[in-house]
């Protein structure tokens, strides 16, 4: 220890005396009389505060010295947790994404289901709008012709009972005659 102390004394001379030296020898080429009383006094003042101080400034810089390995090791399981955490996201992100993309593939496919099933829908619904469509036209049709044969009926009984109208007696006996021949056959 009183090693430790003659060479931290020595130290301290030689950074603090030297220049102090140096900086009178430039000013005149003698030093003052009383420079080396006010270097000798520096000098002891400084052993005394180093005495003093030299606890707890070693004790200040032991407890900082902790203080910031605390606090680095503190920063190292925070950093680490961190870590951890970000990892745990990232593979709770991914699957998310999968579950997302599960989901999507879903209602794709229940999209396209129900796209079938409208589908297959409207197909039948266009078949039954089509029998719909025969049927009237059969009915039209069918009253078209009944209407076009009732029409037929009427001018060829109006035409017949014209040209009957016109026939002489005589006319009248020989088309009963052949009606009668006809059915009797």
């Amino acid at each position: 220890m009183v090693n430790g102390l003659l060479r931290w004394a020595f130290g301290f001379v030689l950074v603090l005396v030297l220049p102090a030296l140096g900086f009178a020898s430039e000013e005149g080429a003698a030093m003052e009389p009383h420079m080396l009383w006010r270097v000798i006094d520096f000098v002891l003042f400084a052993a005394i505060l180093y005495y003093f101080l030299r606890k707890p400034i070693a004790e200040f810089f032991r407890n900082r010295k902790e203080s910031i390995v605390g606090e680095f090791e503190q920063a190292k399981r925070a950093k680490e947790d961190a870590e951890r955490i970000l990892k745990e996201t990232e593979e709770k992100l991914k699957a998310l994404e999968d579950e997302i993309k599960r989901i999507i593939e879903t209602f794709e496919s229940m999209a396209e289901n129900e796209k079938q099933r409208i589908l297959a829908e409207l197909e039948l619904a266009i078949k039954r709008i089509r029998a719909s469509i025969e049927e009237e036209k059969t009915s039209i049709l069918s009253k078209a012709k009944m209407e076009l044969l009732k029409n037929l009926s009427e001018e060829t009984i109006k035409n017949l009972r014209e040209r009957f109208s016109n026939l002489t007696p005589e006319e009248h006996a020989k088309i009963n005659d052949k009606f009668i021949r006809s059915l009797q056959q």
